[in-house]
């Protein structure tokens, strides 16, 4: 009797473990189900700063703002994302200005693009956000940094004084707009709006798109 009750035990221990595997399992799939949209919508991929090849499989676009804290934390897996798949995944970063120092942040990272570090000078207003979201002017910051990564500070401070990306920034808030983008950080995979609540969940996205192919 002792052996039957014991066996029982185990039968019952199993199923309970099996069930709340299949439970895991559903969710899992219900939340990345609801993560990624059905439509896909026509995205400008000629516009923004790039990471990726052109022929990559993966379509990568991303509606950010150097001075909004989620992009901060989104940043981290993105710049995984981008040693992970460096041929595979084409990342498109377009701005959407949220925040009172954008602009400016926005005007210092386009400028570093035109000699060859966006993405450096990306990664360090990230990296260095809280120390410059809070000024009231957070130039004489942005230029030290300009410094740290031994661009052309005269060239920068042309392209500051002279407004120089307004006509690209007002594209990229507007094409946001016309997409529905309300947010930052907003992303398309591939064309399709995704509805992220962890950013890990790019990255099985990603993995679920390429499997495609």
């Amino acid at each position: 009797m002792k052996t039957e009750t014991r066996i029982l035990g185990i039968i019952l221990f199993i199923t309970v473990v099996l069930l709340a595997g299949g439970i895991f399992f559903l969710s899992k799939q219900q939340s990345l189900q609801e993560v990624k949209g059905t439509a896909t919508v026509q995205i400008d991929y000629s516009k923004g700063q790039k990471a990726g090849p052109d022929s990559a499989k993966i379509k990568l676009v991303e509606f950010s703002d150097f001075q909004c804290s989620a992009c901060a934390v989104a940043e981290s897996y993105l710049k995984k994302i981008r040693s992970t798949y460096p041929d595979d995944v084409q990342i498109i970063y377009r701005h959407l200005l949220i925040h009172e120092s954008s602009k400016l942040a926005v005007s210092v990272a386009e400028a570093a693009g035109q000699q060859g570090k966006f993405w450096e000078m990306a990664d360090r207003l990230f990296e260095t956000q809280s120390g410059w979201s809070q000024l009231s002017d957070p130039t004489s910051f942005f230029l030290n940094l300009v410094r740290e990564l031994n661009l052309d500070e005269n060239k920068i401070k042309k392209a500051l004084d002279e407004d120089e990306f307004k006509v690209k920034i007002d594209a990229d808030m507007a094409e946001g707009q016309s997409l529905d983008v309300t947010y930052t950080p907003t992303f398309f995979l591939n064309g399709v709006k995704l509805n992220l609540h962890r950013f890990e969940d790019l990255d099985t996205l990603i993995e679920e798109e390429l499997n495609k192919k």
